[in-house]
């Protein structure tokens, strides 16, 4: 992902912004966004949805079209919506956009995310990775 030249586009703090909104919004600790975590999180925010729009946002952050998204995935479908290249804003409700760019709940622990398979509820200080 650092040889993504949109990513490369972001500043620091919007690269911290987004790396944040990804561990809020993967409720499970195990490294990956599924439709079910930002559900969740939509729910526990208050916002409306519709599962259509939720599973539409997954499914354009889902490259490898595993059904969950990655840190990866979902840090270059963010740096597209931050720097104007995927119009999230036409076909998503205002209130589900506002929360994908701002999300915030109290900071996970410390060693997160895990390696893949595992599970932590702390961040590591290697992550995220230090090339962005």
């Amino acid at each position: 992902m650092a040889n993504d030249p949109v990513v490369a586009q972001l500043r620091p703090d919007q690269v911290q912004e987004i790396t944040t909104a990804f561990m809020e919004f993967d409720v499970s600790r195990n490294g990956f966004i599924t439709a079910g975590e930002m559900k969740q999180c939509l729910r526990q925010a208050n916002i409306q949805y519709q599962d259509a729009e939720v599973d539409r946002v997954i499914s354009n952050m889902d490259l490898n079209h595993d059904g969950n998204a990655s840190y990866d995935e979902y840090m270059k479908f963010m740096a597209r919506v931050y720097t104007g290249k995927h119009d999230l804003f036409y076909w998503l409700d205002e209130d589900i956009v506002s929360f994908l760019l701002h999300y915030q709940q109290p900071p996970p622990a410390s060693n997160y995310p895990p390696p893949q398979g595992q599970q932590y509820s702390q961040q590591p200080s290697n992550y995220p990775p230090r090339n962005y």
